[in-house]
């Protein structure tokens, strides 16, 4: 079982970001492990909506790991967290690696440079495949997200040890809410971004989907002028309907783009309101032949690991509990990890 969606800020415990802050001695708004364990322990109460949820927790945890000690150490426990929790064979973990050079404190190449050393020592200590994939943002400047794909080009498979992949895909997320997943001049400077990293072999996956500020004419659009490899969510399809839910299942299928779905996250965030709608997306995908897979997207803010992921959408199925399972298998297709694309075990040399 492997975890290809999962967000370096929400997956790593309180008590090792309470660690890491003390060591570091930033001053943060947070005096006491209990006022951070207060603050990340997450509930659907309260939140209104995925732009909410995004901009209440992630600008501490970026902060807090916003180091090349920082950043290691998160990396390194997020898998190891992981592998503890559900016995992962591997996982693809991403990060925005801007916005932890903590207001240029530190240097991009020193952030990037820690996490492949976080998961060369991860990878080698649990015998799990790792790589890592960097997201671009939607609310952030072009002249930002370039940087980010410029490093991810740069660092392309950097770092090959023991398992550990280095840098595997970029991403694009932040909020649907900036619409930008429809916006045509956006979308062409973007997508210029898209193909540079496409051309060293990296891997592209997108969030969109996820909310009704995309909905299905943002999955729609970014099909067809990004072309990415995997859409990270993508539920919307579910509200998809005539000739458009038929072009995007065709353009899904004909072209094996694999549906990274997160069911947990998206009731905390309430863009579902219950695991059913989540069941009766699985149905349509096993019907119309769409590869997925299931993840965890921010396991420790909501208390998840990905084989609960899985037990959660079985449960929700009911008689057809036996399709989940497919998950796993297209899950290791969609993987940008060669090593986990042809099946390599990584052999302990301890």
């Amino acid at each position: 079982m492997i975890d290809l969606h999962s967000h370096l800020g929400g997956a790593v415990p309180s008590a090792v970001l309470w660690e890491v802050l003390c060591d570091s001695g930033l001053q943060t708004e947070f005096t006491s492990f209990e006022n951070l364990h207060e603050f990340l322990t997450v509930t659907s109460e309260g939140f209104q909506d995925l732009d909410d949820f995004l901009g209440r927790y992630f600008h501490a945890t970026e902060l807090i790991q916003s180091s090349p000690h920082a950043a290691q150490t998160a990396v390194y426990q997020a898998v190891a967290k992981a592998y503890r929790r559900a016995a992962i064979e591997g996982m693809e973990i991403r990060y925005n690696p801007f916005k932890r050079i903590h207001g240029g404190h530190h240097t991009l190449g020193a952030i990037i440079m820690a996490t492949v050393q976080g998961l060369q020592r991860v990878s080698h200590h649990y015998q799990v495949q790792t790589g890592m994939i960097f997201s671009m943002g939607k609310e952030l400047a072009h002249s930002s997200n370039w940087t980010i794909v410029e490093a991810a080009v740069a660092f392309c498979s950097h770092g090959n040890l023991n398992g550990a992949h280095g840098v595997v895909g970029i991403d694009m997320a932040g909020p649907e809410s900036t619409g930008v997943d429809t916006n045509n001049e956006w979308l062409a400077e973007t997508s210029k971004m898209v193909e540079h990293a496409r051309e060293v072999g990296l891997g592209i996956t997108w969030h969109v989907g996820e909310t009704d500020s995309s909905g299905p004419d943002g999955l729609e659009r970014i099909l067809e002028v990004i072309r990415p490899d995997r859409i990270g969510h993508g539920i919307a399809l579910r509200k998809a309907q005539g000739k458009q839910l038929e072009r995007l299942c065709a353009m899904l299928r004909e072209r094996n783009i694999c549906m990274e779905i997160c069911p947990s996250v998206n009731k905390v965030t309430k863009s579902i309101d219950s695991f059913s709608e989540i069941a009766d997306l699985v149905r349509l995908m096993d019907k119309e032949q769409i590869p997925f897979c299931i993840n965890t997207d921010n396991p420790y803010l909501i208390h998840t690991n990905v084989q609960r992921e899985y037990e959660i959408v079985r449960e929700a199925l009911g008689a057809d509990g036996h399709l989940v399972d497919q998950g796993i298998g297209h899950a290791k297709r969609a993987s940008f990890m060669k090593g986990i694309r042809e099946g390599k075990k990584i052999k302990s040399i301890i």
